[in-house]
This record gives C-alpha cells, sequence and structure tokens, in this order.
C-alpha cells in the first residue's frame, strides 16, 4: 500500500496540483497501509512561528490536530527538539520516564497516544511542517523498509511545496 501510494503522489506531482490534495494522499496512505490510528500534518504558523495541526485523518482527527501547537523556539520538549533538528523519530513507548518527562503539557492533555512517528519536514534548513502518527498499543514498530517508504512519503511533501512556492 505505501508503494502504491507514493506511486500516485508522484503521478500527481508531475500533473497541475493542489498542495493540499497532495497532502491529503500522503496522510491517508500513512494511515492505511500502516493502520496507524490518527495522522496529523502540522504547519509553521507565519504568526505565532510555531507547527500547528491543519490536516488530520483517523477517528476524532480534528479534535487531535487542533491540539498540536509546536513551538520551535524556546521550548525544550521532544516535538520542539525533534523539529529543531529535523530528526525522524519513533517512540514506541510513551510511558518510559525519559520519554513522558519529554512531553508537552498539550500533548499529554490533548493526545497522549501509547506510541508515536514523527517526521519532520524541512524546507531549506528549517522546519517547516511535521507529520505525526500514532498507534493505540505501545510498542509500535516499523521496518526498515517500511521507515524508508514513511521517509519517501515525507520527501514528496517537501517536493510538493518546493512546486507550489
Amino acid at each position: 500500500m505505501l508503494t502504491a501510494g507514493i506511486q500516485d503522489v508522484t503521478d500527481t506531482l508531475i500533473e497541475n496540483f493542489k498542495l493540499n490534495d497532495v497532502l491529503r494522499m500522503i496522510l491517508e496512505t500513512m494511515l492505511r497501509a500502516l493502520a496507524f490510528r490518527h495522522v496529523v500534518f502540522c504547519l509553521r504558523d507565519l504568526k505565532t512561528g510555531a507547527l500547528t495541526g491543519r490536516l488530520g485523518f483517523g477517528e476524532g482527527a480534528d479534535a487531535v490536530a487542533a491540539a498540536f501547537k509546536v513551538p520551535l523556539k524556546g521550548a525544550t520538549d521532544l516535538f520542539s527538539a525533534v523539529c529543531a533538528k529535523g530528526a525522524d523519530v519513533l517512540i514506541a513507548d510513551t510511558r518510559a520516564a525519559h520519554i513522558a518527562s519529554r512531553l508537552p503539557a498539550w500533548y499529554r492533555q490533548g493526545v497522549n497516544a501509547p506510541s508515536f512517528l514523527l517526521l519532520p519536514v524541512v524546507l531549506n534548513s528549517a522546519p517547516l511542517a511535521l507529520i505525526y502518527a500514532d498507534s493505540l498499543n505501545p510498542g509500535l514498530a516499523l521496518s526498515d523498509r517500511e521507515l524508508s517508504l514513511l521517509r519517501t512519503l515525507r520527501n514528496q511533501a517537501v517536493m510538493a511545496f518546493k512546486q507550489a512556492i
């Protein structure tokens, strides 16, 4: 399913496309292919400089997306640090002490999934967006191949932004 989704996005990128449509295709592919509970796309808000939830898929995803407010400056929580570094992170168990202490209050109160994946979208060496996916089960495990395909989908989001500008 991931490979087919990547091909669909590739085909769309060579035509005239709407950025929102491509982002939706990417998120829906992730949700369906790996049975995530939620997939959320956060975009940098020009007024606040924070990443805020814009699109969400999965049950109750609108409320989950609305909870996302990731500051890019001055914060030291896990989400802010991951975005600042542009590093992909898979958190298998949010209850682990070293992880739980780094989760921001907005996350613990509004989302609080047992495991999740963060894929920052970086453009010109600066965080532009964040793709978040979570699971109901602690111990989320993805194969190297699945992670590689998810990174390809994220990279297609970067290409879509570059072409849309």
